[in-house]
């Protein structure tokens, strides 16, 4: 998640709702002192306003992570989401059948919660573990078919401000480390699963798992313990529940 950006996003939110600053944080609920430090990117929004964002239709993965539209698109905008049914309709004085869209349903996959990946220590998984819970996700954010994903929850502090505690992640599966320096990664270390940041480095020959939490150190993987460093996949979808 790259918060450099945020600010200047919701700057450009700002601007889409035709709305002059005061306006925006009457309508939200916050001050414009957190408004000046949210837009500096001093200060990470708080889940209460990013929850009305949510109820204004604001896409908070474009807010957050830059991905996707800046507003949650209708469901008859979604492609293959949008369910369609037939209703009779009078057209020029005659009934004709024409196509109805049900603006109520989303196509969603079902994801179980296979396990907490741990945001400090990687966190050992028993292979027998059951899934005690399951997560529903909105196909269109799951480009490469709902095989391609697993969820976990985090467990730790160490991806704060921007990854909490309780958090639900989807990983997109990848067995490679092609194209993953500098992103947000689970990998497993030894017998432990973990979510970091890669860095490579090719000076030292290995690979860094870095925190965002800067109270937390950085783990080097030289090229003597890569044997026991395996990747999961990227972070594709970081899910908060209110």
């Amino acid at each position: 998640m790259d918060t450099n950006d945020i600010g200047s996003r919701l700057g450009m939110l700002i601007k889409a709702m035709k709305l002059k600053q005061y306006q925006f944080t009457e309508k939200f609920g916050i001050s414009a002192n957190s408004l000046d430090r949210y837009k500096n990117n001093e200060r990470f929004p708080d889940p209460q306003f990013l929850a009305r964002l949510i109820d204004a239709g604001v896409n908070v993965n474009w807010l957050l992570r830059g991905e996707g539209s800046m507003f949650i698109l209708a469901p008859w905008e979604l492609g293959d989401d949008v369910r369609t049914t037939k209703k009779v309709q009078i057209v020029d004085g005659k009934p004709v059948l024409v196509n109805d869209f049900d603006t109520t349903y989303v196509r969603t996959s079902i994801f179980p919660i296979v396990a907490e990946i741990s945001a400090g220590s990687p966190m050992e998984v028993p292979e027998d573990m059951e899934p005690a819970e399951s997560v529903e996700v909105p196909t269109r954010y799951i480009p490469f078919g709902t095989d391609n994903y697993v969820a976990f929850r985090i467990n730790g502090q160490s991806m704060e401000p921007q990854i909490l505690h309780g958090d639900i992640v989807l990983i997109k599966k990848q067995i490679t480390w092609d194209g993953l320096d500098g992103k947000i990664c689970a990998v497993r270390y030894e017998t432990g699963i973990t979510l970091k940041r890669i860095q490579y480095d090719e000076a030292r020959r290995g690979v860094a798992l870095q925190p965002l939490n800067k109270d937390y150190r950085i783990e080097f993987i030289d090229a003597d313990q890569s044997q026991w460093l395996t990747m999961i996949g990227p972070l594709a979808l970081q899910l908060r529940l209110y």
